[in-house]
């Protein structure tokens, strides 16, 4: 199993990048979508597995509401340097895993627990938990390397709202926890955390755009 090389993927992602900005062209569905009505928290997580599994950011995208955070486990936050990342942050780094060209292919599947209905009793009041108790999400690179994620997650949900002119029978994550626990170790890759395998790809995003920036004419 080949280990993963920072400068190789920065290149790599920079060529790709580079290359051109069509990738976030939806694909044609044959027959019905694959996706779901987003009227039920449940559909959101059946949505965010085939948004992955699709490579598909403007599906992915629609799953949060405008506050959305990603919340990194302790660990990663400290190398990071920033306990979560906002709904802009997060589609940018994900836009960056699901269209390189170093990763050759993405599963995940995800078992979720019941509702939790007593996280907030404070607005939103429409609140409410689901736990992935089981997460098995394995991204291929084109190096050999694969990287698996097994650490549970928990989703907030709340309903839309009117005042944000939001469809009020439609859903939205607006936080989403990356919990630190101790996952059975990888027998198929290299094991990492869901926060670390988006921030990896959104460094050589977020650099390749300064240095655009930078040397604009």
């Amino acid at each position: 199993m080949k280990t993963f090389h920072g400068r190789a993927l920065f290149l790599a992602l920079l060529g790709g990048l580079f290359g051109g900005c069509d990738e976030d062209v939806v694909k044609p569905h044959d027959g019905p979508s694959p996706y779901s009505s987003p009227t039920e928290p449940e559909s959101l997580i059946t949505n965010l597995q085939v948004s992955y599994q699709r490579r598909e950011i403007q599906e992915y995208a629609k799953l949060f509401a405008p506050e959305f955070i990603f919340k990194f486990q302790p660990i990663d936050a400290n190398e990071i340097g920033t306990e979560f990342w906002t709904r802009d942050q997060d589609s940018t780094g994900t836009r960056a895993l699901l269209t390189t060209s170093e990763v050759s292919n993405i599963r995940l599947s995800l078992v979720h627990g019941p509702r939790d209905l007593t996280v907030d009793s404070t607005p939103p009041v429409d609140s409410l938990r689901i736990r992935i108790i089981t997460t098995d999400l394995q991204v291929d690179q084109t190096d050999g390397t694969t990287w698996v994620i097994q650490d549970q997650q928990d989703f907030f949900f709340r309903q839309g709202k009117t005042v944000n002119n939001e469809d009020p029978t439609h859903w939205f994550i607006y936080e989403w926890d990356d919990l630190p626990t101790l996952a059975a170790p990888g027998l198929l890759g290299e094991e990492t955390t869901w926060g670390k395998i988006k921030s990896q790809y959104y460094v050589a995003t977020t650099t390749w755009g300064k240095m655009k920036a930078r040397y604009r004419p």
